[in-house]
């Protein structure tokens, strides 16, 4: 592929993730030097030969439990992003940012876990605000909070993460390090005690269960989530206007305008009866990330016609994130949803990792 990236996949993957991801890569990680400086893994400087940066990415198979796990020039993924279109590509500008926050400075304790995947998540931002805009990339957070949500039931600036990732190059951090670091390097915050006004206590911000008090500003987005909000709302009422949900072409959303609009048509579940079959179907896309969210929706609303798109999803991967998020649709239904979750379970189990076949456990005891 790009000099210094190559893709390692099983033989049958290898031309569908070469044609995803060809010369993608170096364009995140041109965008990602000139926002956090040099991308130092892969080259050596010892001798007089200086080699050319390594970036290779290793797709596991279909049941690796994990969406990527960033080794130094060797990122681990999963399948799921390849969906034949590019259209998840970006999903590998959080496995590239790690090679600043996580692999070039690391948390010291897993209890500072957030440092590693904080930060990452605010350079994933970035890079993509360079590379797509900033409305695709407020769009791209607005998807990230409600997963969140769903998960869970004010950013560092960029200069500062610049220099927080170069004065700790090569060593593991505690909280404490980084927040002491803040306050130096905005002597003037310090000496307002910006870390003790509420709603900004850097105490309350690390060991205070709950969701965060303060939440970015992501209006910038609006040109694209308004249009899928609204035909949410449509949607979800009683008595289906037809003629004003057909004005709205989503054929040319782009994939996270329709990743949001699922996000709001699961938030609305479960819909009128009439209504809960009718939303547009994505079970015939190679995208996990509508398939995911297409599943929720059938099983939150006991949509039978559907039932065979989960259980397909449910049999094809095993990524942990995807797996829990549709077991747990299927359990907080009706009896007949939990009868089909137990039934897919006891079909798959045995080919999920453990660690994820224990967690489905627990939400189906």
């Amino acid at each position: 592929m790009d000099q210094g990236t190559r893709v390692w996949t099983e033989p049958c993957l290898l031309q569908a993730a070469k044609q995803e991801y060809d010369r993608v890569i170096e364009e995140f990680l041109v965008v990602g030097e000139k926002l956090f400086g040099p991308y130092i893994w892969g080259r050596h400087t010892a001798t007089s030969l200086v080699l050319p940066v390594r970036y290779d990415v290793l797709f596991k198979p279909p049941l690796f439990p994990f969406g990527g796990m960033e080794n130094p020039c060797l990122t681990f993924i999963t399948t799921c992003i390849l969906a034949g279109d590019r259209s998840l590509a970006d999903v590998i500008v959080h496995e590239i940012c790690h090679s600043w926050f996580g692999n070039l400075v690391t948390n010291g304790n897993w209890g500072d876990f957030w440092l590693n995947e904080g930060f990452t998540m605010y350079a994933q931002r970035r890079v993509c605000r360079e590379h797509y805009g900033e409305a695709y990339s407020s769009l791209e957070a607005a998807t990230g909070r409600a997963l969140l949500r769903q998960h869970s039931k004010g950013p560092p600036t960029q200069q500062t993460a610049c220099e927080d990732q170069t004065r700790f190059k090569f060593h593991s951090v505690m909280a404490e390090d980084a927040l002491e670091f803040f306050l130096e390097y905005f002597p003037d915050l310090k000496k307002k005690g910006v870390h003790k006004i509420e709603g900004l206590e850097f105490d309350s911000w690390l060991n205070v269960p709950g969701w965060p008090p303060y939440l970015p500003d992501l209006s910038a987005g609006q040109s694209l989530m308004k249009p899928t909000e609204q035909l949410s709302e449509l949607w979800a009422v009683e008595g289906l206007d037809m003629a004003s949900i057909k004005k709205t072409n989503i054929q040319a959303w782009k994939t996270y305008q329709t990743v949001y609009f699922l996000e709001k048509i699961i938030e609305k579940s479960p819909l009128p009866r009439e209504t809960g079959g009718a939303v547009p179907s994505h079970h015939k896309s190679n995208n996990a990330e509508l398939r995911l969210r297409w599943a929720q929706i059938i099983s939150k609303n006991q949509h039978q016609p559907g039932y065979q798109h989960v259980r397909s999803l449910l049999s094809c991967q095993g990524k942990q994130m995807y797996t829990l998020l549709v077991y747990r649709a299927l359990w907080n239904g009706s009896e007949e949803t939990r009868a089909l979750a137990t039934e897919i379970f006891s079909a798959t189990s045995h080919q999920l990792h453990v660690n994820v076949r224990n967690y489905v456990k627990k939400i189906i005891a």
